[in-house]
Parts: C-alpha cells; structure tokens; sequence
C-alpha cells in the first residue's frame, strides 16, 4: 500500500509551497518600505514635513501585518525568534530590516504629533533629519529584500533572475505614490487638519494653506506614479519576455502561461490593462479619476503581480525526475487493485 500511496501524491513540481500570506507580505512590504523611502526623500530634498507624517504612520502598519503574515507562514509561529539567530539565512536579513525600518518609521511619525503630545523632540529638526534618511535608508533595503528573497532560489526557474528585485522595486515605487496620494486626501477634511494642529489651526487661512500644500504633494505623487507606471510597464514586459525566450524549459513554459495561457487573463486585462495602462491614461486625463481611482487601480496591479509572482513556483526538475513521475503507476492498475485483499 506504501507505493500506492506514492503513486497517489501530486507531481511535487506543480505543489504551491508559498501561498496566499507571502503574496500579501510581499506587497505590504514593498508598499511599506517604499512609502518610508519617498516620505524620507521628500521631506529631505524637498522640505514637504508634516503632510508626510500619516503616510510615514500608515506605511509602518503595512510592515507591522506583513511580518505578521511571515511569522504566520513559518507554521511555528511562537519559535519565530529562532529566525535571528542563523548567521547565514536570507529571511534574517529582512527581519532585521523590517524591524529598522518600523522603528525609525514610528519615531519620524512621533517628531510630527502635536506640541502637547510630543514632549521630548519637538523641535529638533536636525534629528528628525537624520530619522528621516536612516527611515528612507532602511525603507528602500527592504523594497529591495522582497525581490532578493525570491530571486536567490535557485529551483524556482521563474524567479531565479536580478530582474525580479528590479521588477518589485519599482512596482512597490508605484504603490507607494498612489498610496500616498490617497492618504494626502485627508488633509482636505477639516476635522482632520484641527485634530493634528489643534483648534487653533481651525481658521480659513490656515485651512487654505494646507490645501495648498497638499495639492502640491498630490501633484508630485501623481506625476510620480505616471513615470513609474510607464517604467513598470516596460520593466514586466521585458521581464516576461526575458522568460519566454530562457533557455530554461521551466521558465519558458511559466511565461507562456502569462501570455497566451491560463494565467493570460490575469496579466493582460488584470495586471496590464486594468492596473498599469487604464490608470496612466487616467493621470494624464486629470479630473476626479485621477485622484481617486487611478491610485486604487495601482495598489491593486500591485497585489496582483505579486500573487502571479508567488503562484509562478513552479521548481527546476531534477535530471530523471519527471520522468520518473511518469513511470510510476496511477492507482487504477491491475496489478494494485488485485492487492485490495481483505488481510
């Protein structure tokens, strides 16, 4: 019975090891490390501060599910502390990372709470400085960790390329600058500019003042997001292509499913037409599309490159392997069945 049940398993080359948490994870952690990065760049190259601050926040609740997903995935969730003590394992590398680029992300949000409410830094700008370029620093080294991760698997064909970090970056560029568009949105309420300055910040004037302001981030976010759409459109394209003509069957016969195959659904109308190319033409149109549901579109071609990447496993065979599956019996031969005795 023990070769029966041999001959039942799935062909281990198709079985899905990584699912649905690590799709997420890598999102939530590209969208998080490179939501740090830009808020870390804008406000040292351009000295746009306080508009920063709710995405710089938000950003760090991205990284903070995401690891919690990675632990989840580790199936002993409660010895996940064992991950820092290998000297050579990858996933230690981005732990420690995520945890830089959490913290520093937290204390560059703190520098931008209220006067009543921060009583240690306010202030001290020079230190929020230094936050906000080890924040971006650490931001942009776990953007890149994410397509590290997958690209050093040797047995994963698919993701076995340096062009898959360049790929990821990007994308994760591109849903940081949608996201923060959407998250600027919220300076224009209100209740929400008296909340974070205080009632006395509830005048006109400084209402207008801010509105400014943000107007101006969303400008520069959108403009953004349309460079990078048209570079992630270029890069994934390239990408696809690049697998298509490997010489690597395995890689070659993944590519064709985004192409022409079961999975061409999903990257022609999903990924290219509804997330990249639908929202540049809304940029470029301008109006209420381009500021509410272009960045949505984004965010969610992000997602979904990423569970395509992740269900894009399909493992490099050994020499005689596959045709050792094929050799072996199905369940259903004669010789198995006349074993079915009642001893």
């Amino acid at each position: 019975m023990g070769l029966m049940n041999h001959a039942m398993e799935p062909n281990k080359l198709q079985k899905h090891y990584w699912i649905w948490p690590i799709a997420w994870y890598l999102f939530l952690g590209g969208l998080g490390g490179a939501t740090l990065f830009v808020c870390g760049l804008l406000d040292i190259v351009f000295g746009i501060e306080y508009l920063l601050a709710p995405g710089a926040l938000i950003a760090v609740g991205c990284l903070g599910i995401g690891s919690l997903l990675l632990i989840f995935e580790l199936g002993q969730p409660k010895v996940f502390i064992r991950v820092f003590l290998s000297a050579t394992a990858i996933i230690k590398w981005g732990a420690c990372l995520l945890i830089l680029a959490m913290g520093f992300g937290f204390l560059y949000f703190l520098f931008w709470l209220p006067p009543e409410w921060n009583l240690f830094w306010y202030g001290w700008v020079w230190l929020r400085d230094v936050c906000a370029a080890l924040m971006a620093l650490f931001g942009l080294c776990v953007v890149v960790y994410t397509g590290v991760l997958l690209c050093t698997m040797k047995s994963k064909p698919f993701w076995n390329t340096p062009a898959l970090p360049v790929l990821f970056t990007v994308s994760a560029l591109s849903t940081a600058t949608a996201g923060l568009a959407l998250a600027s949105l919220l300076w224009g309420f209100p209740w929400f500019v008296e909340f974070w300055f205080g009632a006395d910040a509830g005048s006109e004037a400084f209402l207008q003042a801010v509105r400014h302001d943000n107007e101006l981030v969303v400008e520069i976010m959108h403009l953004a997001d349309t460079i990078l759409v048209v570079g992630e459109v270029i890069v994934l394209l390239l990408y696809v292509l690049l697998m298509r003509a490997s010489g690597n069957v395995t890689a070659k016969s993944i590519a064709l499913e985004w192409i022409s195959g079961k999975k061409a659904l999903l990257f022609w109308v999903g990924m290219m037409g509804c997330g990249l190319i639908i929202p540049f033409a809304l940029y470029l149109l301008g109006g209420a599309a381009a500021v509410f549901v272009a960045p949505v579109l984004v965010l969610a071609a992000g997602l979904l490159l990423r569970f395509l990447i992740v269900y894009s496993d399909k493992r490099r065979a050994v020499p005689g392997e596959e045709r050792y599956y094929a050799r072996m019996p199905k369940g259903d031969e004669r010789f198995l069945q006349s074993w079915k005795a009642p001893y």
